[in-house]
Order: structure tokens, then C-alpha cells, then sequence
């Protein structure tokens, strides 16, 4: 009876056996995945380049816009005592607005009569016109050491208001001509350009 049950017992044991096996590659198999998926997990991600900002407002600009329009400038890099004159084609808008690096609007010329023409005549500042005389001109001069504008932030002396350079920082200028007032709400501006204003005494 031993030897009958013997293929029987060999079955059962090679079963087992083959159970166990199965078993332990299933285990080593979840073992690798999962292995794989944390290595995946952890691998480090690429962090963004920070680069340190950079101020070029005291830059020399290498780059102006181009003169565009009934306007050009030239030089359009300054310094100080240097000339700076813009070419014109009258008839031609009678306003002209030069804006600073420091965002500040100043007026080189405004409607015959008007109260910034008086103050101009007045207090001195150079250049300043009347609207229908600025139309007219085909070249103005600039002497940046020279050219001054009336400072209405500055409390008037014996009526009069005092001045300040146009050119007193480092920097890009903007200049604009136009049809109209810049103080209406859309002036049409007929032409532009940029210079490059660089004092070496300055920081």
C-alpha cells in the first residue's frame, strides 16, 4: 500500500514546490517594480535657472529707436556739452514734448498765449516756443549743458518760476512731435526718436 501511495505523495510534494516558486518570483517581481517606481520617484527635478537681475537704467544703450516720422535726431549718444539737433519738414506739428528716464514730460513748445508760454518767457527757459512759431522751424539746436525748462515744483522766487536742466540724468530721452497739445487726451504725434544721455560725473 506504501508503493501505491507513493506517486501520489510525489505529486503532491512537486505541487507545493511548484506553489512556492511560483510564490517567491510573484514577491521578487513586486519587489522590482516597486523598486523602480520609488527610484522614480526620487529623481531629483530640474530646477529653473535664477539669473541675478541686472539694473542698465545708468547703461549706456546700444540700441535706440530709429528717428521715424516728420522727426530726427542726431547724435543719439550725449554727453555733456554736446549739441543735440533735430531735423524737421515744415509745415509740421507745433508741439514737441521730451520725456526723461525718470518719466517726467516736458514741453519745449504750447499753444500761442497760453499760461506755460508766458511762465516759459518769463522764468527764461530755453528752448521754448510758441506753437506757431515751433511749426515753422526746420532744425533746433540743443546744447545739453544749456537747455533748461520751467520747474513747476519748485516755489516761484518773486513771481518768477525757477528752472532745471533738461538734461540732468543718465539715460534714454524720448522725444515727440505732434499735432496737438500733449496735454489733450490723444495728441497725434507725427514723428519721433530716442538719444542716449551719459553724464560720466554721475552714479
Amino acid at each position: 500500500m506504501e508503493d501505491k501511495m507513493m506517486p501520489r505523495k510525489l505529486k503532491l510534494t512537486l505541487a507545493f514546490a511548484g506553489f512556492l516558486i511560483a510564490l517567491t518570483s510573484a514577491a521578487c517581481l513586486q519587489k522590482t517594480v516597486g523598486s523602480e517606481n520609488s527610484t522614480e520617484s526620487l529623481q531629483p527635478v530640474a530646477t529653473p535657472k535664477i539669473f541675478p537681475s541686472v539694473d542698465n537704467s545708468s547703461a549706456p544703450s546700444t540700441k535706440v529707436k530709429e528717428s521715424s516720422g516728420e522727426l530726427s535726431c542726431s547724435p543719439t549718444n550725449l554727453k555733456p556739452g554736446d549739441i543735440l539737433t533735430l531735423k524737421m519738414n515744415p509745415p509740421h506739428g507745433g508741439y514737441l514734448e521730451i520725456i526723461t528716464p525718470k518719466k517726467k514730460y516736458i514741453f519745449l513748445s504750447e499753444l500761442d498765449g497760453d499760461q506755460l508760454v508766458k511762465d516759459a518767457e518769463k522764468a527764461g527757459a530755453l528752448p521754448f516756443y510758441a506753437a506757431s512759431e515751433f511749426a515753422k522751424l526746420a532744425e533746433l539746436k540743443i546744447n545739453t549743458n544749456e537747455a533748461t525748462t520751467t520747474d513747476y515744483e519748485k516755489t516761484a522766487i518773486n513771481g518768477k518760476k525757477q528752472l532745471s536742466k533738461i538734461f540732468s540724468v543718465n539715460g534714454k530721452y524720448k522725444i515727440l512731435l505732434s499735432k496737438d497739445s500733449f496735454e489733450t487726451d490723444d495728441p497725434t504725434v507725427t514723428g519721433q526718436c530716442e538719444v542716449y544721455y551719459t553724464n560720466a560725473n554721475q552714479r
